[in-house]
């Protein structure tokens, strides 16, 4: 059965849609109905031992779509969602090359510890041994199934036709042929009666707000190279633990000498949490109604400290000592049209509360350096907002880069990713930016 969306309204048919003619949009009607571009969407399917899912290291290639970024040593490491992960070698940072891809099928987020990258696998939490890069191998024995919950329809986000057009309809997934990999469009004519009262949908083209992902940052004893990574991480290390989100779940696991993980339990956040972030003993919790704390001095029993809600929307948080800094983004997949940065004291995690807010267009990943909060505005670019004074923040500086979407913060300079490309900046004359490096991610390939 198809569904069929528009991106203002829902409605689902009861029984399989029939094809029509393709017919000339501007001149043809019927009975009232107008010739309207669908969208066709249907699951291509593989099985776990077909070539389609074998996990591998292959020369460096063009990007399609840029999603979450890692640093480890002098790499940068950026996912293309559901397809795997680029290498840019970052030696020099005013000319970093894009040096190889690591094919993982159904990623979205990694990390990696002492040269074991974690990385999720459509429900499975994957490990490759990169300390070689080029020689890069899959331990097959240290995979953990059914770890989350992986949605097929999340694909959808990504595929520039859902933006195109109007109208989709999209084949339901019939699970017993195996896992879905990709989704093949046709656009077709068909006829569309525009009197149809369709109703609101909010959830535009996902079903939920599981990205099936995650960002594993683990600390084995002593002092392991731990990748860093931006806000809107899913995977944490603490001290040889490995926290791992999964819609409503923390999961727990052990991360052995071997760096092999262990799953041992699991705490229900009883929110839909999103996002990771570590400060000292605290670890906070981003989540579509709010955000939470949880003093994780003891790795292996993290303890609920608080929380504080807000309206539902999509929302990483950083911190630093006395403040948390939340954003929260609007639109159809984030259940609100609100777009704010929020200030949210701390130091008495009994008594949380908002102090501060600015106005956003649609932000997405932030850091905090001093009393400067760098925001990744979507469309609007890189914003340097001014928290000097907590309670009135204040937009000092835009860079209007497309689709700014995540950043990590390494003072004196900075990781960002646009939509196709790779920025770094001087932070060091803040809030001003310095372009260091501006590299075309679509073309960037030796």
């Amino acid at each position: 059965m198809f569904r069929y969306f528009s991106f203002f309204a829902l409605v689902v048919w009861s029984t399989a849609c029939t094809k029509t003619k393709i017919v000339d949009p501007e001149t043809e009607e019927s009975n009232g109905r107008k010739a309207q571009k669908v969208a066709y969407y249907t699951p291509v399917y593989a099985q776990p031992n077909e070539g389609l899912l074998k996990v591998q290291v292959t020369p460096p290639k063009a990007y399609t779509k840029t999603g979450k970024i890692i640093t480890y040593e002098n790499y940068i490491f950026i996912n293309e969602p559901l397809e795997g992960s680029h290498v840019v070698d970052n030696s020099n940072p005013e000319a970093p090359e894009n040096i190889a891809f690591i094919t993982v099928k159904g990623n979205i987020d990694m990390t990696i510890v002492d040269g074991f990258l974690y990385a999720d696998m459509f429900s499975a939490l994957i490990v490759l041994d990169i300390r070689e890069l080029a020689n890069a191998q899959l331990i097959e024995d240290f995979t953990v199934d059914q770890v989350f919950d992986y949605d097929p329809y999340w694909a959808l986000e990504y595929a520039e036709e859902t933006q195109a057009y109007e109208y989709v309809r999209i084949d339901s997934v019939d699970h017993s042929k195996g896992i879905v990999v990709d989704w093949e469009i046709e656009i077709r004519w068909e006829y569309i009666n525009d009197k149809i009262d369709f109703g609101i949908w909010l959830g535009a083209m996902r079903y939920d707000d599981t990205n099936a992902a995650l960002d594993a940052v683990t600390e084995a004893s002593g002092a392991p190279n731990i990748s860093q990574a931006g806000s809107l991480t899913r995977f944490l290390p603490v001290d040889g633990a490995l926290y791992a989100l999964n819609r409503w779940e923390l999961i727990l696991f052990k991360i052995n000498e071997q760096h092999q993980p262990e799953r041992f339990g699991k705490t229900n956040t009883e929110v839909n949490a999103e996002t990771l972030f570590r400060l000292n003993d605290l670890m906070f919790i981003g989540a579509t109604s709010g955000m939470q704390m949880y003093d994780i001095s003891d790795p292996f029993n993290p303890k609920f400290l608080n929380q504080i809600n807000h309206f539902r929307s999509c929302d990483p948080v950083v911190a630093d000592d006395t403040y948390a800094y939340v954003t929260l983004r609007g639109g159809t997949n984030c259940f609100t049209t609100d777009n704010e940065l929020q200030i949210i004291r701390i130091d008495n995690p009994q008594e949380l509360k908002v102090v501060g807010r600015q106005l956003l267009f649609n932000p997405h990943g932030l850091a905090v350096y001093g009393d400067h909060v760098l925001v990744c505005d979507g469309t609007a670019g890189i914003k340097v907002v001014d928290v000097s004074d907590r309670n009135q923040p204040k937009v000092l500086e835009t860079y209007p880069i497309p689709f700014a979407y995540d950043v990590i913060l390494n003072y004196p300079s900075a990781v960002v990713i646009g939509e196709g490309k790779l920025y770094q900046y001087d932070l060091s004359e803040l809030p001003k930016l310095i372009l260091i490096s501006e590299k075309d991610a679509k073309t960037a390939v030796r």
